[in-house]
């Protein structure tokens, strides 16, 4: 995680807006390990049934990728993280309309 990446996240809290957000190794769990810490609680996980949402309330979707695809239907903008590989990134970019997301890229 880069200084970037907090501070966005930080910063939509001081919105008070509500994350949407997944629940796969990696990003999501830290951005929500981050979340947690900073004991905000306006946040809902979208997954498909490891259960590891540090207390947030699941949204249970069905099986991959219907969590994804009920996230990007339910959210008013999308902050993606993208290594430039990741296939359910670029799917999750193609579902929300090019004025609705602001992307971080990251090298790896």
């Amino acid at each position: 995680m880069n200084a970037e990446m907090w501070t966005r996240i930080h910063n939509i809290t001081k919105l008070n807006a509500t994350i949407l957000i997944g629940n796969y190794r990696g990003f999501d769990q830290l951005a929500l390990g981050f979340l947690n810490s900073l004991e905000y609680r306006n946040v809902k996980v979208y997954e498909t049934g490891s259960r590891l949402s540090f207390g947030y309330p699941i949204v249970n979707a069905g099986r991959y990728p219907a969590q994804d695809i009920a996230m990007s239907q339910a959210a008013d903008y999308m902050l993606a993280v993208h290594d430039g590989l990741s296939y359910g990134v670029k799917a999750n970019l193609r579902r929300m309309p090019a004025n609705k997301i602001r992307i971080i890229y990251v090298n790896i």
